[in-house]
């Protein structure tokens, strides 16, 4: 092959083998292990280093009903790439290889996507070349619905139910087979969806997104409403939002600053939305936040006390500020919060 040749491009359908050749797809392999064909020195193989033979895989396609068989197949892409299993048919076509130069050009393989010819997301295997082929044990196969395509979007989905969707809003009417769960007022205005876990349903149904069943999401939103968000406690004061919302949604929430200080940052109010305790300092935060109007009272009322010193007050002569007192200590009762503590330090 020259590089005057490097549009003569032939692509094939070849089958993915279990790897019988030199190196691991899924491991750095050693250096020294000799990866065919590779450059030629006198007609020798020579050494290519493990680091230039990433994820290769082993494949077999046909030429005139004989079938041929290459060892480490590349991929095509180092930045996005799909690792195909064993069983799946790719794409492969032959082109230069790491060690060509301008004047010298060495022959590589290269894979592409599988083809996904039984539409699954979870997995394409339909073996009809190699009779004897190994199926990958490690591989656990999983059931797994396609994500609903709507107008304009670009998806991506693994093997696991997990998914990234750049979409947009959506007139549903009459056109898809399940409805969006986000709307807007204005159809192109774009919103992003990370999801992981979905329900499946059978043959191959289409599914969607949904914040409140999937395992896990993240919702950057534009002008979008998330008609299925439901929070522990409805809110009143700051319940409608017409701006750009990010929402996350999982059964636990962590957020982390390694080496410095984690900010909220709000124009408007931070809002702390639960019916259980919120303890600040340490899960182990016992000692009651007090109400402040409850200690502003309080303290009003044991300053009027101060003030009234001994004046008589009412037919049973009772000091003014023995009254104050009274009233003071009937609400120290109400004085501590049931629901926010902090740690004592």
């Amino acid at each position: 092959m020259n590089h005057d040749g490097l549009f003569d491009i032939v692509t094939y359908v070849a089958e993915v083998t279990d790897k019988r050749s030199p190196g691991d797809t899924y491991k750095r392999n050693k250096t020294g292990v000799i990866y065919p064909p590779g450059k030629r020195n006198n007609g020798e193989e020579t050494e290519i280093s493990s680091a230039d033979m990433l994820f290769a895989i082993d494949v077999a396609y046909t030429v005139a009903g004989r079938p041929q068989y290459i060892q480490n197949v590349k991929p095509f892409n180092s930045n996005i790439k799909q690792i195909p299993i064993t069983g799946e048919s790719v794409l492969v076509f032959q082109t230069i290889n790491h060690e060509s130069t301008p004047t010298e050009s060495y022959p590589q393989w290269y894979y592409m996507y599988p083809i996904a010819i039984p539409s699954n997301v979870n997995t394409n295997i339909l073996p009809t070349l190699v009779d004897d082929i190994i199926q990958d044990s490690k591989y656990t196969p999983r059931d797994v619905s396609p994500l609903q395509p709507y107008r304009g979007d670009l998806t991506i989905e693994g093997r696991y139910g997990n998914s990234i969707r750049f979409g947009s809003t959506i007139d549903y009417q009459n056109d898809y087979s399940v409805t969006g769960t986000w709307s807007g007022n204005k159809n192109g205005d774009p919103i992003l969806i990370i999801s992981n876990g979905r329900p499946y349903k059978t043959d191959k149904q289409f599914v969607t997104e949904d914040v409140s069943k999937d395992n896990s999401s993240l919702y950057l939103t534009s002008t979008q409403t998330l008609n299925t968000l439901k929070l522990s406690q409805p809110l009143t004061t700051y319940g409608i939002s017409q701006g750009s919302q990010f929402v996350g949604v999982a059964d636990r929430v962590i957020l982390r600053a390694k080496t410095e200080a984690a900010v909220i940052d709000a124009n408007e109010a931070v809002i702390l939305n639960t019916p259980g305790d919120v303890l600040i300092g340490g899960d182990d935060a016992d000692q009651p936040i007090p109400h402040g109007t409850v200690l502003e009272e309080i303290l009003m009322h044991l300053a009027n006390a101060v003030l009234a010193g001994t004046t008589v007050s009412g037919v049973m002569g009772i000091p003014n500020a023995t009254l104050e007192g009274i009233q003071a200590i009937q609400k120290i009762q109400s004085l501590n919060s049931t629901k926010y503590k902090i740690r004592k330090t």
